[in-house]
């Protein structure tokens, strides 16, 4: 018996508001943030790893801690400045500005 052909599956269609997962992330504007005096009088120093969800603007709606600095205040600090005063690039899908997703690393180090 000959196999019957089957309908080839459509594929699965994304919706607009579906944030995309693992962008590349591209700075449009990214000043440091400011070095908390408290981790400066410890010396502490290193790099937060942030989770940010960039809405179609590239404004960050969300910005989580991925990887601590191993400083509470390092790692708050870089959570904040990111949030209110850096702004992305909008990510684009099939040429529309769309919700995105991305890891962004903020390094602290103190001058030698």
């Amino acid at each position: 018996p000959a196999a019957e052909p089957t309908a080839a599956q459509a594929a699965p269609t994304i919706a607009p508001s579906t944030p995309l997962a693992g962008a590349q992330l591209q700075y449009r504007s990214n000043p440091p943030p400011s070095y908390p005096i408290q981790a400066l009088r410890n010396h502490e120093q290193g790099t937060v790893l942030l989770r940010v969800e960039v809405d179609p603007s590239g404004q960050p709606v969300n910005v989580s801690i991925e990887r601590s600095s191993g400083s509470r205040s390092l790692d708050q600090a870089a959570r904040q400045q990111v949030l209110r005063h850096w702004r992305f690039v909008p990510a684009e899908r099939d040429g529309m500005a769309v919700p995105a997703i991305g890891m962004v690393p903020v390094q602290f180090s103190l001058p030698d």
